[in-house]
């Protein structure tokens, strides 16, 4: 029985019924089938789909953001870290650096206190060799940076040190070290996070918490 009143006439299943069933059966199937197809690729577009990928933020003591693209992923924080992200044997890692007293400006000091990173790494790599170091910048943030490489087993690994301050006579900021091994995309030290996995959160980090 019709659930619409007699005067309002058939409803359009009651006049597409006949003509549907007429069809033939690999017609009618055909749409069905396309609104599956559609239905489970809206449901692993939304639900299963994992591109990885995201975005760390951290506020505290001294405050960053950055964006990471797969195959990066949020790995377990290690001793004194604030964040660290990786894929295999790449990974940046992210610490707190207090820097000791000193009079003027930071770029002057920097050098001086680099000295003191590279023999901390000599002591814990093997095989360590500092390949350049300078003043850095990243996002507009300054800074020093120290490329090095050192020994992990059979592999050669390449480095990027880099201290970063939010202020040229600031005493407080980070202090991140990114390592990647030798491919043929990092053939040297430079190449750690601009030709490897690493570029997105390098190329998006910034001091404070609003992205870049």
């Amino acid at each position: 029985m019709s659930a619409v009143r007699p005067e309002f006439g058939p409803t359009l299943p009651e006049l597409l019924g006949p003509r549907w069933r007429a069809l033939p059966r690999a017609v009618r199937i055909a749409p069905l089938a396309a609104a599956a197809l559609l239905a489970a690729v809206l449901l692993w577009a939304l639900v299963i789909r994992d591109d990885g990928g995201g975005r760390v933020t951290v506020r505290e003591p001294v405050a960053f953001t950055f964006a990471y693209d797969a195959p990066l992923a949020q790995r377990p924080l290690r001793a004194g870290e604030l964040a660290r992200v990786g894929a295999g044997r790449q990974s940046l890692a992210v610490r707190k650096l207090e820097l000791p007293p000193y009079r003027g400006d930071s770029a002057g000091f920097l050098p001086v206190y680099a000295v003191t990173l590279e023999r901390g790494m000599a002591a814990r790599h093997p095989g360590y060799l500092t390949r350049f170091e300078g003043r850095a910048n990243v996002n507009r943030s300054t800074g020093y940076e120290i490329g090095f490489q050192y020994r992990d087993g059979a592999r050669t690994m390449y480095g990027r040190r880099i201290v970063l301050l939010p202020g040229p006579t600031a005493r407080q900021g980070l202090d991140l070290t990114l390592l990647s091994p030798r491919s043929r995309a990092v053939r040297s030290p430079s190449g750690v996070g601009r030709n490897d996995a690493l570029r997105s959160a390098l190329f998006s980090f910034t001091l404070g918490t609003d992205p870049k």
